[in-house]
């Protein structure tokens, strides 16, 4: 079965009201906008596969918000300039894509990911997780552990970069799959966040038995 089955499910496990989604797969038949066509015309043909099936997820997504398939091109920073008044994120992964979109008054931070739902390889682990993440966990839980981290920290960067608009690494992130909550500890790469870009994250997070699907928030 592919990969696609899982989402409508996992969506069904993470969504929240005033939230809407989008799938598509991967070699999807579409359409670009010029505008979106020119921030893939060098890429390689796989590049503007999931590109192509992102924007469609993104277009499904919208059309429950009423409106009619807008161009979304990229920023000079790559991510998607939404329309006026909607939060919105594409993640895609394992031949699908997957878009969330909402109101910007409700919903002012979003942002998803999707992985495969398979162990982060040992030698990542170190790179995506702070050591508080992992101490208490047995070494041979650690690797699906780190991937589940992978995404919530992937989804949790997308979801607070249109307010902080700077790049970090993992550990600038410390995440509670538990609680759902996410913070940013002190690190050099966040030390000069305004106070409203250090508020604290909220997280929810499914895994199916063939991806992880992981949503950000903003704090309740």
């Amino acid at each position: 079965m592919s990969p696609l089955s899982d989402l409508p499910d996992l969506i069904r496990q993470v969504t929240r009201p005033g939230l809407f989604w989008g799938i598509a797969r991967i070699g999807e038949e579409g359409r670009l906008f010029p505008e979106e066509a020119a921030h893939v015309a060098r890429a390689v043909p796989a590049r503007r596969a999931e590109f192509l099936a992102g924007r469609i997820a993104a277009r499904r997504a919208l059309a429950q918000l009423g409106y009619k398939t807008p161009p979304l091109p990229a920023g000079p920073d790559r991510a998607p300039l939404w329309p006026a008044g909607v939060s919105g994120s594409i993640s895609h992964s394992a031949g699908a894509a997957i878009a969330v979109v909402g109101d910007s008054t409700r919903h002012p931070l979003l942002g998803v990911d999707i992985e495969p739902a398979e162990p982060l390889p040992v030698a990542l682990i170190a790179e995506i997780c702070r050591p508080e993440e992992i101490a208490d966990r047995p070494a041979g839980d650690r690797p699906m552990l780190a991937r589940r981290l992978f995404s919530a920290k992937e989804a949790l960067y997308k979801a607070q970069y249109p307010r902080s608009r700077t790049v970090f690494g993992f550990h600038g992130l410390t995440v509670d799959l538990h609680s759902g909550e996410a913070r940013f500890p002190p690190h050099p790469e966040t030390a000069g966040f305004a106070p409203d870009s250090r508020q604290a994250l909220r997280l929810a997070q499914t895994a199916g038995p063939r991806l992880i699907l992981s949503l950000g928030l903003a704090p309740d």
